[in-house]
Formats: C-alpha cells, structure tokens, sequence
C-alpha cells in the first residue's frame, strides 16, 4: 500500500522536484544560479513503526525519468541532514524523459522539533525545522537555495482509520453502492478528519474524502470510519458484496491505518 499511494500520489499532487543541473564536474568555487533544483516533500509509512521520509523530484525533466538520484541522509538526535549529490544517467532508458524521484528514510521520528539541513553537492546549503506532534509533520525550510517545499504540512493518519470506496459503473447499482456503506457504518464509528493532505488521501471543506486517484469507474462513494472492533468483520463483509457481484460492475475496497488493503 504504501509505495502504491506514493507513486500515485507523485502523480496526483506533485508533492516533490529538483531543477539545478547537477553535473560530474567537481568545481565547487563556481556557482552558476540559485534557483529550486528540486521539490522536497513528506511522507509517512503507515503500519507499526510509522517511518517518516522526505521526498524529492526533478523540477525539471531529465533524459531518463528513471535515472536515480545518489544522496546521502543522516538522522543524529534531533537533527536531519539530507545531501543531494547527482542523478545518475542511465545508458539505457525505456520509459522517456520526466521528473526523476527519490525517498530518505529517516525511521520513526518521535515527538519534537528537528533541526533540517539540506544540501546540494556539497556547495548549496538549505536550513530549516520539522516539527513532528500527534496529528501533524510541518516542514518550514529556508528556500531559494535549490529546494522549494509547496506541502508545509503532512497530516497523519489515526490509529484505528479506515477509508476507502465503493465504485460502479451506472446507476443500477446504486442501491448495493449504499446498503454495502449502511452495513459498513454498522461495524465502524463515526471519525472526524481535519481538512487537509494526509498523504493517501484529501478531506477537503467539504469534509469528504478525495483519492490520490480514482477508481476506474463511471461513479463512485468515498468514506473514511473508525475500526474499533476486528477487521475480520470488514474483511467479511467485502467478501459477501465481492461474491454477490463478481462481474467487474462493482468495486469495494477498505484501507486501514495499518498499510492493509482488505
């Protein structure tokens, strides 16, 4: 689950970039522009030990948007280093040019506020903080020296949160479409979700749930619940509606706080 989100996620909300060329030659008394090289952005694993990542792409496309980029990252008590050093040409690209992507992983962060230092090759310095509470990560960094940081704020999902849809493909449907979410709301609880992006998902003002992507169907409902009890009782419950309507018109999927998909 989590690296599927992410990738569609990459997609969805251009979270992350890199624009400065970064070459081989290892002259560092020469600085020809300060401008964003990339995108820096959140994440979080889901599941027992919840890492936190920070992400970067290419604002720029590159030959080969499979090129990987070669970084180092550092975690020392509260403070978090990140070394961006080059992107590695591949000599034989099938998938085109495009943004290139990378992830550090940093573990679980605990409770605080972490000193941030972002650097370019060596030569181009970028200061900031993260501060990490229960609800929330928020990224403040010092732009303009070669990374740009559009998503300031990472909400992070609840313990005990599910979410997800149940999509059709006309209207003869609809009726399974709601008694498959009444069933559903019987076996979970009523949670309550902050406006914002918590990575796998949207709340919008609306307080409803948008997907990084949407299924490929004509129609669909979104809903987000609390699983207090077993998720055997869901996982349960899908399979009855999965064998009622085994033909493709109908798509039930659950996601849990835990990186499941039922």
């Amino acid at each position: 689950m989590g690296k599927y989100a992410f990738l569609l996620l990459m997609g969805a909300t251009a979270t992350f970039a890199l624009s400065c060329k970064l070459s081989s030659d290892d002259n560092k008394d020469i600085v020809v522009k300060i401008e964003p090289e990339f995108i820096l952005g959140m994440w979080e694993n889901l599941g027992q030990t919840r890492d936190f990542n920070l992400t970067f792409q290419s604002i720029e496309d590159q030959a080969c948007k499979d090129n990987p980029i070669s970084f180092t990252s550092t975690l020392n008590s509260r403070s978090i280093s990140l070394n961006i050093n080059e992107i590695i040409e591949l000599q034989n690209c099938q998938v085109g040019e495009g943004p290139v992507n990378g992830m550090a992983s940093f573990d679980y962060l605990s409770i605080g506020v972490y000193n941030l230092e972002l650097v370019l090759k060596n030569t181009i310095n970028s200061t900031g903080t993260l501060i990490v509470t229960n609800e929330k990560y928020t990224l403040d960094i010092e732009e303009g020296f070669g990374f740009i940081a559009p998503q300031q704020t990472l909400l992070r999902v609840p313990s005990a949160a599910v979410w997800g849809y149940v999509a059709f493909k006309d209207s003869q449907y609809l009726t399974p479409s709601n008694n498959f979410l009444d069933e559903l709301n019987t076996k979970t609880q009523n949670l309550k979700l902050g406006k914002g992006n918590y990575n796998y998902f949207l709340i919008g003002d609306n307080e409803k749930l948008s997907l990084t992507k949407a299924p490929d169907y004509n129609n669909f409902k979104t809903f987000y619940r609390t699983a207090s009890g077993p998720l055997a009782e869901l996982e349960t419950l899908l399979e009855s509606y999965r064998t009622q309507y085994p033909d493709g018109q109908m798509e039930f999927k659950i996601f849990t706080w835990q990186g499941e998909t039922l």
